[in-house]
């Protein structure tokens, strides 16, 4: 299995299906995605949440369940590789749903996220980066040397 950290959370994959730990739970979760929500990434696994009162509820099903057990048994936690870029780690996890969002790939968690600018800000004030897009025109008229300080 692989196992990579991100954003404090691991994660791991096998056979294409990504997992989630669970400290909680000290065991592994199925999950189908992680997307931005609008605060934060969010786990989706609404299919696998169905039933509150089902012996199998956030697996899915008893064979889930097993697998996420053995995966535990068999899987070293501390070799989890750290991805800090949002790009990589969809990459990673093999979704194909990044939508460019002004000037960033983003996998969104539902329809219903806002995706204007100010949310946009939002999101790249949570990952402590800057726009890679140009924010302010510079006059091609003046020289260098008359241009204020902060934009030289």
């Amino acid at each position: 299995m692989e196992v990579c950290e991100f954003h404090s959370q691991i994660y791991g994959k096998f056979q294409n299906q990504l997992f989630v730990f669970e400290p909680s739970w000290d065991c592994f979760r199925p999950i189908e995605k992680v997307g931005w929500n609008g605060t934060k990434y969010a786990v989706i696994d609404y299919k696998y949440k169905q039933d509150l009162f089902d012996d199998n509820y956030g697996f899915g099903s008893l064979e889930m369940k097993q697998l996420c057990n053995k995966l535990i048994r068999d899987t070293d936690l501390e070799s989890a590789k750290l991805i800090t870029d949002p790009l990589l780690f969809w990459k990673w996890c093999g979704e194909n749903e990044a939508k460019w969002w002004y000037d960033r790939a983003c996998v969104f968690s539902s329809p219903c996220v806002p995706r204007d600018s100010g949310e946009w800000k939002k999101y790249l004030y949570y990952l402590n980066v800057k726009s890679k897009t140009l924010r302010r025109a510079v006059n091609s008229r003046m020289t260098k040397r008359l241009l204020p300080r902060n934009i030289r």
